[in-house]
């Protein structure tokens, strides 16, 4: 067993050490720039709300003339006066102890950065279910004149008014911020500016992030908690459009005894969305913005898409790629989980796989976006195809060819009979003026600009239904039956963009054959 050296004994004798506590009214400042917006600060607050249990969580909210307050309460166990005087502290439990499977925290910061980072002014109230209230506040303007962490015990009267509402509730938590100085900053100039209608319009986005993050919070199952934003209760939003039967679900996989889950998802075709569902499926970000990973620690969103700091990009032809990922809540360290939980890196030991799993589904992804309607089967299995454009790489540069082999083009271009030469010019004319650029910007700022029309608006023309029919009986006489004929004609480009066609061969086979 080794022992100390003599030297080493000297240096850490106690009266070689004296107490240099920081600095109150230096540090204060430092608590307040951790870079919470409102959004994620009330977030960390109902993170707390849900480990205590809480059935019913309100956010309430007033201008109040220009001394506006903002009030989280919810219906949770509530906490001893001893347990609060310990939650008002800063740092009050080390990120290394060992925590409950079910907290959402780590830092023991949360409540006050998150508060701080909004507020000058914050108070709490809780009652447990014996009745017994306590309160307790910080006033960082006190903390900053008095140089000191004086934690005060009875608050201003205008405080107590707005923690009234805790007499309502058998046992729960009041947490109230008064002197709101970081939400809303008038800029300099002239120009008109109610700073009113913008603090109440902050909460819009604060209704929308809640329902992001903690959307598997708000559904049924296990157990529903109701999270309201003024008047308004917020309705979970589904990330993978699960109730679309044209989501794909790919192959899951567990690593490290099952502590961590991953689920991809290929979400639908425009084609295969309603308005409403292409609308809330575009989340917060939009679409090209939430393609990638999300990240959930005890079932609570940390990541809402991205690629983890991997070298992929987010492109328009992956958005559709959307990757589930589950971590228990001893992972925090591991994952580079900071005290906002807004940022999750995975260990290098996993990088290599989930790198793996995020490029197989980008290549999905990718065959669904670039699919018309109809080419992709509910099983994700491409039908044939008889492509109207061919893609060609010539050194850096990527062009698109007409197919000359097409099936209909090749039967027009027979009934025609033009000689090569007046193809080879009508060809590209049509190939040398495609806008691409054009094309590009209009999916970036219109989703869904690009779907084929619906079907009254768009009919096809007679003499294309006819080229159908005249392929169909051609598959016929070879010896293939109604579905397989049907299968691949509409399989082709062509023939993919509208029911009618598969609705004239359904019709002409009811008359001519047996199917």
């Amino acid at each position: 067993m080794k022992t100390k050296s003599p030297r080493t004994e000297m240096a850490y004798a106690a009266d070689n050490f004296e107490k240099c506590p920081p600095r109150a009214d230096a540090m204060i400042h430092s608590l307040r720039a951790f870079g919470y917006d409102l959004s994620m600060a009330v977030a960390d607050l109902i993170d707390n709300s849900i480990f205590a249990g809480a059935s019913n969580i309100w956010i309430e909210y007033a201008w109040n003339d220009g001394r506006p307050w903002i009030r989280i309460m919810d219906d949770g166990i509530g906490m001893t006066e001893e347990r609060l005087v310990e939650a008002m502290r800063l740092g009050t439990q080390s990120p290394l102890e060992e925590r409950d499977s079910k907290d959402l925290g780590r830092f023991g910061l949360g409540l006050k950065t998150a508060s701080f980072s909004q507020c000058k002014l914050l108070t709490v109230i809780t009652k447990t279910t014996d009745a017994k209230t306590a309160t307790r506040f910080w006033d960082l303007d006190h903390v900053q004149t008095s140089r000191n962490w004086l934690l005060g015990r009875v608050p201003p009267r205008d405080a107590m008014d707005l923690l009234s509402g805790i007499n309502e509730l058998k046992s729960g938590t009041v947490v109230l911020w008064q002197n709101i100085d970081r939400i809303i900053d008038e800029p300099p100039g002239t120009a008109p500016y109610n700073a009113e209608e913008a603090f109440l319009d902050k909460f819009l986005v604060v209704k929308e992030y809640l329902e992001m993050v903690f959307h598997q919070y708000l559904e049924p199952h296990p157990k529903k908690i109701n999270i309201f934003v003024g008047v308004a209760k917020c309705e979970p939003w589904d990330p993978y459009l699960r109730r679309n039967d044209f989501t794909r679900e790919l192959s899951s996989e567990k690593y490290e005894d099952s502590r961590i889950s991953v689920m991809p998802y290929v979400l639908p075709h425009v084609s295969k969305r309603s308005e409403a569902e292409s609308i809330n499926g575009a989340g917060p970000n939009g679409w090209n913005a939430q393609q990638g990973f999300y990240i959930y620690r005890n079932r609570r969103m940390i990541v809402s898409g991205g690629y983890l700091n991997f070298d992929l990009k987010a492109e328009e032809h992956y958005k559709l790629a959307r990757i589930k990922v589950d971590i228990t809540n001893d992972m925090d360290h591991e994952w580079s989980i900071d005290v906002r939980k807004a940022v999750a890196i995975p260990p290098d030991r996993l990088r290599a796989e989930l790198e793996r799993v995020a490029k197989a589904t980008r290549q999905k992804a990718a065959e669904v976006y670039r699919a018309r309607t109809g080419a992709v089967r509910k099983n994700g299995i491409l039908r044939q195809t008889d492509e109207v454009w061919i893609k060609k790489k010539i050194g850096e540069k990527i062009i698109y060819k007409i197919n000359q082999e097409n099936s209909v083009i090749r039967l027009i271009l027979d009934e025609f009979a033009p000689t090569k030469n007046w193809v080879k010019k009508l060809f590209h004319v049509i190939e040398s003026t495609v806008p691409h650029r054009l094309i590009i910007m209009d999916g970036l700022e219109h989703e869904d600009c690009h779907a084929d029309l619906a079907a009254d608006l768009n009919p096809p023309p007679k003499e294309l239904l006819d080229i159908c029919l005249e392929l169909y009986r051609k598959y016929r006489n070879e010896g293939k039956n109604h579905e397989q004929a049907v299968d691949i004609l509409c399989g082709m480009d062509i023939f993919s963009t509208h029911p009618a066609y598969r609705a004239h061969l359904d019709d002409y086979a009811q008359t001519r054959f047996k199917k």
